[in-house]
């Protein structure tokens, strides 16, 4: 089993950097196992200790024997036949006992998770007829069919209703989705982006303005959640749940639940029957229509961690030079794509490998391999490779004559060797870490153009053109505004109009209410606005954080660009994510310290040390 390529792989699909405290990223590790058909039961068990999810196994000797008799093993929270999923026996007291004997009907849970809870009530619909992306606000109480594009080309013809119903169907699927099913299905087209998680989270929240709207509690809604989530199977995690209340309490905040007429996933059907455009490209997950006929985009955030860019340099410098095409020269775009080219990388790499190992003779090389102690070979997890490394004179004759066919466990075990014997050699490879992001700041930081192009890919990855109604394809694709919510605790975040003039300051406030609604309503260009907008970012190209200048004289970091390598031999990656200071402004209500209370300022200064130390 070749781990280490699983490992690049999973990075690569999900997350560039994996951080196994963040329940996100375990459950799309466990995602990523189901689809590899790897989820064994002790693997499972692993992912649950990592989610604190897994009770203790039972220590109580005579429980192990009659779990061994009866051909019982441990399923992380009771015992249950070794090939079969699923727990029949758990402990009590001394014995271990049928489930269905236990006191406690673990039955009628199933039940209800079966039955979905109450029956709900479908939410009055207000109608769009065939034409709605281009007349929905003439006539959108009339009562007429709704067209979409089957994904095989075929045509069909659905009522509102039904096709909101068919919405909401695929929204009950992804919130009560399971790992067995997951299994079962193997790689699977979800509803958008993102893991089986993350879909089930925006189900969560699509589910609780129905709820909402029906005049159940958030107590309520979170308590019916929370059954879900406490299942085993499902996708749906309780973090995912806290956040759907905060979400919810953001959107009755800043839109009304009661304003709410109809709420659509992202779905063909649902766009269709509100009046979205199916084709529409946006980065709203899911869309509510008001009793006024107005459409709004919602972009769902978890929490205040948010990445722009994320994963495998390689990929990723393709989606963010494809982005930046449009707001660069071409001549700066060309040098950019030069710097953040991973054959030039590679090439850099491996010329790095060549001079290091230069003045070594392949005895040279073998005596410092026999010197090593068996602490040096544990700390530098050297064990795999060494084999590699007594065999130099081959090895050697690569490294002069071809570095670039080196293979991932030569570099590995090459470079761990000069870690131990070489410091000068260790360093010279190790700056081959940062190069590509050094390159790309260089290139970055030597045009005003290129900064520019930068600095409004930011915006645009923020939805700020969206959030301000500048984005005439949002428009014309029948979405009339758009919002981003953030799950933060206890009341949720929003980024919008409101907060952005807090951000831009009172000079950007008179200029976005001077010209506004003529850019608007399409009488003027509103690339004055996004320039002056533009000019409000900087970024730092030492520390890669990218600042936004406020009019109070403060510079803010609110995200930061990073690309660093895995270990010596694995892929690089890209991160471009939101600071800790985003998630907290957004969460205090103001990017405006000056205006923040001794408490949060603290907590602030806390934040930012933690992750100029990462």
């Amino acid at each position: 089993m070749d781990w280490n390529k699983l490992f690049n792989d999973f990075a690569d699909k999900y997350y560039a950097v994996p951080d196994f405290t963040n329940e996100e990223h375990v459950y799309a590790l466990q995602n990523y196992l189901i689809e590899k058909d790897m989820l064994t039961e002790d693997v499972d068990f692993a992912i649950k200790t990592l989610l604190f999810e897994a009770p203790d196994k039972p220590t109580n000797p005579k429980i192990a024997k009659q779990a061994k008799d009866m051909g019982l093993k441990w399923k992380g929270k009771g015992y249950g036949p070794e090939n079969v999923n699923k727990v029949t026996h758990k402990v009590d007291g001394d014995k271990l006992v049928a489930v269905d004997d236990e006191k406690g009907d673990d039955k009628e849970k199933g039940d209800d998770k079966e039955k979905g809870g109450e029956e709900k009530e479908e939410p009055k619909a207000t109608v769009v007829g065939k034409d709605a992306v281009a007349d929905r606000g003439k006539d959108h109480n009339t009562d007429v069919s709704t067209d979409y594009q089957r994904d095989d080309g075929e045509e069909e013809s659905k009522s509102k209703e039904e096709s909101l119903a068919s919405d909401h169907k695929t929204v009950e699927d992804a919130l009560r989705y399971t790992k067995s099913q997951a299994k079962k299905d193997g790689s699977r087209k979800g509803v958008g982006l993102g893991t089986d998680t993350s879909r089930a989270g925006e189900a969560a929240v699509h589910t609780g303005i129905r709820m909402l709207q029906d005049d159940k509690s958030l107590e309520k809604i979170e308590e019916e959640l929370m059954k879900i989530a406490n299942e085993k199977d499902t996708y749906l995690t309780a973090k995912w749940v806290k956040s759907t209340i905060s979400t919810l309490k953001a959107i009755d905040e800043k839109i009304g639940i009661n304003k709410i007429e109809d709420v659509a996933w992202d779905t063909p059907e649902g766009r269709t029957a509100i009046g979205v455009d199916p084709k529409l490209k946006t980065s709203a997950d899911m869309f509510v229509r008001t009793k006024d006929g107005k459409n709004i985009g919602i972009s769902l955030k978890q929490d205040g961690k948010v990445f722009l860019n994320n994963g495998g340099w390689d990929k990723q410098a393709v989606l963010l030079l494809d982005n930046l095409k449009e707001v660069m020269p071409a001549e700066e775009h060309e040098a950019l794509t030069k710097a953040m080219s991973i054959k030039d990388y590679n090439k850099d790499r491996a010329e790095r490998f060549r001079q290091a190992y230069s003045k070594y003779s392949p005895e040279e090389v073998l005596k410092m391999v026999q010197s090593l102690t068996p602490e040096e070979i544990e700390k530098e997890k050297l064990k795999p490779y060494m084999d590699i490394l007594q065999n130099p004179k081959p090895l050697l004759e690569k490294v002069r004559e071809e570095p670039t066919n080196l293979s991932v466990d030569e570099m590995k075990a090459l470079h761990r060797l000069l870690k131990l014997r070489d410091e000068k050699g260790n360093q010279l490879i190790r700056e081959s870490d940062n190069i590509l992001s050094k390159k790309t700041f260089a290139v970055l930081n030597s045009s005003d153009a290129a900064k520019n192009g930068m600095n409004r890919h930011v915006l645009k990855s923020m939805h700020v053109f969206d959030a301000l109604g500048l984005n005439e394809d949002l428009k014309e694709g029948g979405v009339d505004a758009f919002t981003t919510m953030f799950g933060i605790p206890p009341d949720g975040a929003t980024l919008d109009e409101e907060n952005l003039v807090n951000l831009f300051g009172s000079q950007f406030q008179q200029v976005l209410a001077e010209n506004l609604n003529e850019v608007r309503n399409g009488d003027k260009d509103p690339k004055e606005l996004e320039e002056m907008m533009a000019k409000q970012v900087e970024i730092d190209y030492e520390s890669g954080e990218i600042l936004f200048k406020h009019e109070n004289g403060e510079k803010y970091p609110l995200f930061y660009l990073s690309g660093r390598a895995r270990g010596i031999g694995t892929a690089p990656v890209m991160e471009l994510g939101q600071t800790s200071f985003m998630a907290l402004a957004l969460k205090v209500g103001s990017f405006d310290t000056t205006t923040w209370d001794a408490k949060d300022v603290k907590k602030l200064e806390k934040l930012l040390k933690k992750d100029r130390e990462e």
